[in-house]
């Protein structure tokens, strides 16, 4: 199996076209104060799955000092693409979470408990402009 993990500052769902429209995808961002609530959205995709099993998905996000500042509830997730494609599934979600300290998130997906894939993105405090 493999994953990957886009991380943007919006997602839209077309469910006529079954795919999805990314906003600006991220690396940094940079917030004017501390503490700051941000908005991610974040894109997993899933593929060459098992193609008759499901598999239990969670996202944790990590700061670069260790701490754990969010965790996703557990998401069953199976195949539903036809059989002549590669077995695989599009997540789609929307984090909030609150930064205390600049630093380095890592965003982890974690596949039946082991990690698949993660994401580093880098959380930078604006400079005071001072007149």
């Amino acid at each position: 199996m493999n994953a990957q993990l886009i991380i943007c500052d919006r997602i839209s769902n077309n469910e006529q076209l079954k795919g999805h429209s990314l906003g600006t995808i991220l690396n940094h961002l940079t917030i004017p104060v501390l503490p700051f609530v941000i908005e991610l959205h974040v894109l997993v995709k899933l593929f060459d799955l098992p193609r008759e099993e499901s598999i239990d998905t969670v996202l944790t996000i990590t700061h670069s000092n260790g701490e754990i500042i969010g965790k996703t509830p557990t998401s069953v997730l199976r195949n539903y693409r036809a059989e002549d494609q590669i077995p695989g599934v599009d997540q789609d979600l929307t984090l909030t979470l609150v930064i205390t300290e600049p630093g380095i998130l890592y965003i982890q997906c974690m596949v039946n408990g082991e990690t698949a894939t993660w994401y580093p993105l880098t959380i930078r405090l604006q400079e005071s402009q001072v007149s």
